[in-house]
């Protein structure tokens, strides 16, 4: 019997961005939240917040994710061998 044969690989990457201050009194849609309200509101809406530098971005969410990146890490690793009729289930 002949059967092609190939490895698999698969995991997870996660990336941490450098960080940016915000002053909250700038953004009166966060007053009265904690620090973890103000990030989850942040990770709804921050794509129509101002950024704390509109000369270069146009809303927080597009500066958050435009840092440098200070840090990667892979987790979850995992490889495997697969024959071709695995892939066509």
């Amino acid at each position: 019997m002949e059967i092609k044969i190939f490895g698999t690989e698969s995991y997870s990457t996660y990336v941490v961005k450098d960080s940016v201050t915000i002053e909250t009194d700038n953004y009166p849609e966060l007053s009265g939240m904690n620090e973890e309200e103000i990030l989850e509101y942040i990770n709804l809406n921050g794509s129509s917040m101002k950024p704390t530098d509109d000369e270069y971005y146009s809303d927080l969410m597009e500066e958050l994710m435009s840092k440098d990146i200070i840090r990667e890490k892979i987790s979850g690793e995992d490889s495997n061998i697969c024959s071709e009729n695995f892939w066509r289930r």
